[in-house]
């Protein structure tokens, strides 16, 4: 699937928390300035175009619903992030919060117990 603007991405989001919406819903649950009907749509156009996003017909009004999971998304994301800013190495990943002390010594605990389970 080809990668996501922020906006068309922001836009993903609230359709997996909504589950399905209409634009005039997707645009109610946008933070500050509220986009134009248009972006919206254009950012859902996009989104269908790329296949992260499905609809149902209502006459003339669509109705917008992800067609990947937010899991199937948060992994593939997670890929791209761990491919194009840690070299493909989740130790690397690790390693950047350990250093930056975002993980506690509890932290690495638990995450050496879930891969000892995972064993």
């Amino acid at each position: 699937m080809e990668p996501l603007t922020r906006k068309e991405e922001e836009v993903l989001r609230i359709l997996f928390k909504l589950e399905r919406a209409f634009v005039k819903d997707i645009i109610a649950e946008m933070p500050g300035k509220k986009p134009a009907y248009s972006t919206v749509s254009t950012f859902i156009t996009n989104l269908m175009k790329k296949g992260y996003v499905g609809h149902e017909d209502f006459g003339s009004t669509h109705r917008y619903f992800p067609l990947i999971s937010k899991e199937q998304f948060f992994q593939k994301d997670l890929k791209r992030v761990v491919s194009d800013f840690f070299g493909d190495s989740h130790k690397a990943l690790v390693s950047h919060f350990a250093r930056n002390k975002k993980l506690s010594r509890e932290d690495l605990e638990d995450i050496l117990r879930m891969i000892d389970e995972q064993e």
